[in-house]
């Protein structure tokens, strides 16, 4: 899902806390032409939402460098997703 605001992180982070899910975030990455995607596991949304807080603006831009963005949020299994992915590429 396209994030524009930092509401809307906050706002996937209490549904995915609330479903107890993980979260996939797509970042952009300076001096890279493709983006990182990032899991947060249930139990350590909190320790990073505060992390998001205190070093991201409204844009979702990190507050010393304005080229790592926040760009997408999903709420996922990520359990699931990687049991799937080792029965599948073994």
């Amino acid at each position: 899902m396209k994030i524009n605001k930092f509401q809307d992180l906050i706002d996937i982070c209490i549904k995915a806390k609330e479903c107890n899910r993980d979260i996939a975030l797509e970042l952009t990455v300076p001096n890279q032409e493709e983006t990182e995607i990032i899991i947060i596991k249930n139990s350590n949304i909190d320790y990073k939402l505060d992390y998001y807080c205190k070093n991201y603006n409204e844009n979702l831009e990190l507050n010393r460098c304005k080229d790592i963005k926040i760009l997408n949020a999903e709420i996922i299994m990520w359990g699931t997703m990687l049991a799937t992915y080792k029965i599948n590429f073994k």
